[in-house]
């Protein structure tokens, strides 16, 4: 599952960006791995009924081409598997709370409000593009770099992108405390690398802001050479940006966190900015003047100075412009909502469109999450759900317990931290204890002539505003922030800066989990999931996070070294995979994931042994079962340059042919594609 580390969080208007592709680069099967050949099942039409499918040669591909051969990508989706199933589960729930007008109460009342302005297609097309008019020709009537700043520091301006991101988070040194960040801004290209060098995930992304920029800014009333130029002059304004933010590699690197512990009084900030208003922007945005700020890339806050001058004002407008267009298209009337849907899948070489309850449903979660979040614990969250997570989490943290213990590379002194980090993890499990209160958000509704843009702009200011109230207050480390971490989100994850375990309601149905499972279904299943969460909190990560969630090394150097002598060789093997011809797989970038996949799977697998009886055969099974998917080509594109989890079938087979449990159960020998030495198997813990 994904990780989440409360890091830049950064609360925009709704934009609609997905996973993007182009049809003419189409992802090949798989090379070599070791002495073994793995066929990457994940991408759509790689598996026909004349692929072989041996258990000792490819165990997910063998549980799962049954399964594969007649699985369907539901149309305006870009991929299915056991993990969509889920979603798919969820999300009919939260439709159908969505649309349920017997709800009642102060949230009720939001998600009702909203989704009629969502889905009154009557209503929209009478307002056609005239919500958006306002933002676009204000950006039009910069012409000075006076007014850029005019503009960007008025609130009245529903719409405001600044060249950095602002954003509040528990500090990484003293995590008790709220502190904000300044950090580098969202780049249309998403990595700065792709500026000096575009690769094939560069050149989609760069196809769907040309072409949905393109479609918007004419529909905004821009001609087509005016939409050309806007464009050309935004990614020019985007590549002087890109030129002084740190390209995504870094983020994986050891030091990548004490890279960021970049301290500034207020006076301090201002002359760092220089001629840039920062502080201006900050209260424009609309938080407070906090004692310190945490400022993320130094270097680029120093250089915006020669950035932000009269002779950019041009660029900046034009690259404010086309986000402004970018954003908007999903909130405007149908014409609008349909061409960007179809520009958007023609890219993604998606087919069908997506329905309309749900193109309803992501614009509701996106603006409205505590209140939805309320309906469906309300709704569908049980004790019995709790109990089981809660039982789990406690054989997993026993057996971590057990394995620290035993771990013969670790000196006395950093097992006992670490074991002190164990036992101070805090468990949330399936659904807060007490609900959040947005009972004093309001917004105008259709009655009131309200808009979607309008509702964003509502929503957005109150959520800042939140924020902003915590800027140098006390972090609850015990609150379970809905905000942030949704109970109807399929996810679990491991948050270091406060030591918890999160085990959120959402992941709990289909092949995950589901009460009537067996144990050893629910072991392979949810228990995996588990397994994998707390093993974060000693990958390359989270071992640099205290027992207390801050920034500190607990370790001595010589175990220090150790681990990245072991996280290392386990990157190196990663790089190895070859997902289709031609793509290059970044074993650095997939391992702290990876590096848990293993430890949680080493985990249940302690556990297994020792249950009398146990169904090893319906454990991994059900393992492989959890992972499976189809994915079209192009949206795994994306995937391979960005997502830090390894590749789905590479989840199955490149756990699993780590342990003798798995080998020793099916009599897989050398030779076997299943098979790894145990001198090459990579397992960090």
């Amino acid at each position: 599952m994904k990780k989440m580390i409360s890091i830049l969080l950064t609360f925009l208007l709704l934009a609609g960006l997905g996973a993007c592709a182009f049809a003419d680069e189409t992802p090949k099967e798989t090379g070599a791995i070791l002495d073994g050949r793995w066929l990457n099942a994940d991408i759509q039409g790689n598996v026909t009924e004349e692929t072989p499918a041996e258990l000792k040669d490819d165990f997910g591909l063998f549980v799962n081409k049954d399964w594969i051969l007649q699985a369907q990508i539901p149309a305006g989706e870009s991929k299915t598997g056991s993990m969509e199933d889920v979603q798919r589960t969820m999300m009919d729930r939260q439709i159908a709370l969505m649309k349920d007008d017997s709800l009642t109460g102060h949230d009720a009342e939001l998600v009702h409000k909203l989704y009629a302005l969502t889905s009154d297609w009557d209503y929209r097309d009478a307002q056609g593009v005239e919500p958006a008019m306002p933002t676009i020709e204000a950006i039009q009537g910069i012409d000075s770099l006076e007014s850029v700043t005019g503009y960007l520091c008025d609130r009245n301006n529903l719409m405001r992108f600044y060249p950095l991101t602002m954003a509040v988070s528990a500090d990484l040194i003293n995590p008790d405390i709220y502190i904000t960040q300044i950090g580098t801004p969202s780049l249309m290209l998403q990595d700065s690398a792709e500026y000096t060098e575009r690769t094939q995930a560069g050149e989609l992304y760069y196809t769907l802001y040309e072409q949905l920029g393109t479609y918007m800014l004419t529909r905004l009333h821009y001609s087509e050479d005016e939409a050309k130029q806007v464009i050309e002059n935004a990614f020019a304004f985007d590549a002087l940006l890109a030129a002084h933010i740190k390209p995504t590699a870094t983020h994986y690197q050891a030091d990548y966190f004490t890279s960021l512990l970049n301290y500034y009084s207020p006076e301090e900030l201002t002359a760092l900015a220089g001629d840039f208003p920062i502080l201006d922007m900050l209260q424009a945005f609309g938080l407070k003047v906090g004692e310190r700020f945490l400022v993320t890339e130094p270097d680029f806050i120093a250089a915006l100075p020669e950035l932000y001058t009269e002779e950019n004002v041009v660029l900046m407008r034009d690259w404010m412009a086309l986000k402004a267009a970018y954003s908007m298209g999903t909130n405007l009337d149908r014409e609008t909502f349909k061409q960007v849907e179809a520009i958007s899948n023609a890219v993604m070489g998606i087919t069908g469109e997506t329905s309309e309850d749900d193109n309803a449903l992501q614009i509701v979660l996106g603006l409205l999450p505590v209140p939805m979040d309320n309906l469906y614990v309300q709704a569908y969250c049980t004790e019995q759900q709790r109990q089981d997570m809660l039982d789990i989490i406690a054989d997993v943290v026993a057996y971590y317990r057990k394995m620290l213990e035993s771990v013969d590379w670790l000196s006395d002194a950093t097992r006992e931290k670490a074991v002190e980090k164990l036992d101070n993890l805090r468990v949330r499990a399936v659904y807060p204890d007490e609900l959040g209160d947005w009972s004093d958000l309001d917004f105008a509704g259709i009655e009131t002539g309200g808009s979607l843009l309008a509702a964003s702009a509502a929503v957005q200011a109150y959520v800042i505003a939140i924020q902003s109230d915590k800027i140098d207050t006390t972090v609850d480390k015990d609150k379970w922030d809905q905000l942030i971490m949704r109970t109807a989100m399929v996810n679990a994850f491991y948050n270091p800066q406060d030591n918890s375990i999160n085990i959120l309601a959402g992941i709990l149905n289909g092949e995950v989990y589901n009460e009537d499972m067996s144990y050893e279904q629910k072991l392979g299943g949810i228990g995996t999931v588990i397994g994998h969460e707390i093993s974060h909190a000693f990958d390359t990560n989270g071992s640099q996070f205290d027992k207390d969630g801050a920034l500190s090394n607990w370790w001595t150097d010589e175990d220090y070294a150790a681990f990245q002598e072991r996280a290392a060789k386990l990157a190196a093997w990663y790089d190895g995979f070859i997902p289709w011809e031609g793509a290059a797989y970044s074993g650095q970038q997939v391992q702290t994931e990876a590096i848990a996949d293993m430890g949680g799977m080493k985990c249940l697998l302690a556990i297994a042994a020792q249950q009398a009886d146990f169904d090893y055969d319906a454990f991994f099974r059900q393992f492989a079962t959890v992972w499976r998917m189809q994915a079209l080509p192009a949206y795994l594109v994306t995937l391979v340059a960005q997502d830090t989890h390894p590749m789905r079938y590479m989840r199955v087979n490149a756990t699993l042919a780590q342990f003798d449990d798995f080998i020793d159960f099916y009599g897989i020998q050398p030779g076997d594609g299943m098979y790894v030495a145990p001198e090459d198997r990579v397992a960090v813990w």
